[in-house]
């Protein structure tokens, strides 16, 4: 048997061997033929064959079985000796020579093309990516652009918002100066209308009346008779009539008084507040009788300290009025820190169908505290463009969402300011009304320790 690696030399002498031996063969089963067929004639052939066809058959099956079993054993190694000979064509000739370089070089070819389709494949993704990219950055560019643009409905709380503090503070510091100039005429202090005594107040207040509230139609006054009503007594013009009472009037429909305490000029508004805190709160001042000698005594002592708990009282109730009235006191100048902020006030209210000379009435020369706060938290929302605004960006919307939300938390810190006056006037009602209870407890107490 011949390996993969035997050369063609020995391959080819092989098969001439074979080759020989076939024809040998081939030869020698013909020429008996040929001898048997051609040899004897043909009666002796037929009396051979009669004589000798026992012998004959035999010696044919014996020449058959010989040859049968040579020309198996030559097929055999013929076909082992081809099937080595195809072995070494498919493996070397075919497979070596034609079918491996033809493979290489597709595989070559294959990888080639393959990496080409990857580059084209990652270019795509580049494209891919970088389209997304520029995608992204134009919706982010124009997303802040659509977001970094308020909306002018915004602007109105910008805009308006901004002289609240000022105001604020300017409000609480009228209600502390208008606090002290009350506690100083009911403590008979200096250069005040009440220094002297009770009949000294009622007298500087009775002049101020004449000339001032005065209404000649009051107290029961008959057309065409002269001397009638107040006639008689009315001294001044019919300008501020009955200013120094007339609560709704002069305190609840206006949106901001002329209160400036920290300067010598007089307005009629300051004369009218305290007027009317005048006639609210401590009609009758304390009294003065109380001089140095006498408040010398100790047993005399306790008495004025009584007194002082009355202005104390009082002190608790006016408080409420005073803190109302400096909601409402002249807000920071509209030049100052905060310019033209009455003129977008004005803006709101016209928006709204009110008249700019109407509108700077209601809202005075310099919008208080109240007034401002008034506009952002009540008139804005009567404008149906504010609704209309809100069908805007969710930017813009959100932004009007905390403004809002900013104007509530002042709403309710005023609010949470009066609940809290509102308990201290509860208090010291509730304890002026258990006083006289108190007072006796304790008398029954001290009598019966004595006893």
């Amino acid at each position: 048997m011949l390996t993969q690696g035997s050369s063609t030399t020995q391959v080819k002498r092989k098969r001439f061997s074979f080759r020989k031996v076939r024809h040998f063969f081939l030869i020698v089963l013909f020429g008996i033929s040929f001898v048997t067929a051609y040899a004897t004639p043909p009666r002796q052939a037929q009396a051979a064959c009669v004589i000798c066809n026992v012998l004959d058959v035999e010696a044919a099956k014996a020449a058959i079985m010989l040859f049968h079993e040579t020309f198996e054993t030559f097929i055999m190694q013929y076909i082992s000796a081809e099937f080595v000979l195809h072995r070494f064509w498919l493996t070397q000739t075919f497979f070596t020579a034609e079918v491996l370089p033809a493979l290489m070089m597709m595989t070559e070819q294959m990888s080639a093309v393959g990496m080409h389709q990857v580059f084209i494949f990652g270019t795509f993704l580049d494209a891919k990516h970088q389209l997304e990219t520029q995608r992204l950055f134009q919706e982010l560019q124009f997303e802040a652009q659509r977001d970094y643009q308020p909306s002018e409905d915004f602007c109105w709380f910008g805009t308006n918002v901004r002289s609240m503090a000022a105001s604020e503070a300017q409000g609480l510091g009228s209600a502390d100066s208008l606090n002290a100039l009350q506690m100083k005429r009911h403590l008979g202090n200096i250069n005040m209308g009440a220094s002297e005594s009770r009949d000294q107040d009622k007298g500087n207040r009775w002049q101020q009346f004449i000339t001032t509230y005065c209404d000649t139609d009051d107290n029961n006054r008959l057309m065409n008779r002269a001397g009638t009503g107040l006639q008689l007594v009315c001294a001044g013009g019919d300008k501020r009539v009955n200013n120094d009472i007339d609560y709704t009037r002069v305190v609840d429909e206006p949106r901001t008084f002329n209160l400036w305490f920290d300067d010598t000029d007089r307005t009629p508004d300051e004369e009218d507040i305290i007027a009317m805190g005048n006639n609210l709160y401590g009609h009758d001042v304390l009294t003065r009788e109380a001089d140095n000698e006498y408040l010398k005594e100790p047993k005399y002592q306790h008495l004025y300290l009584a007194l002082r708990s009355v202005a104390a009282k009082r002190n608790v109730a006016q408080n409420s009025f005073n803190a109302l009235v400096g909601l409402k006191a002249g807000g920071s100048p509209g030049t100052v820190g905060a310019p033209n902020t009455r003129e977008f006030l004005i803006a709101v209210m016209t928006e709204l169908g009110m008249g700019a000379g109407e509108a700077r009435e209601y809202l005075g020369e310099q919008p208080s505290y109240y007034a401002q706060l008034e506009v952002l938290a009540k008139k804005i929302y009567q404008n149906p463009d504010f609704f209309a605004g809100l069908y805007d960006s969710p930017a813009n919307v959100a932004r009007k969402g905390v403004a809002m939300k900013a104007i509530e938390l002042m709403l309710d810190r005023a609010i949470y300011e009066s609940q809290i006056r509102q308990e201290m006037l509860t208090s010291v009602l509730l304890s002026a009304k258990l006083r006289p209870a108190i007072r006796e407890v304790n008398r029954d107490l001290a009598g019966s320790g004595g006893e």
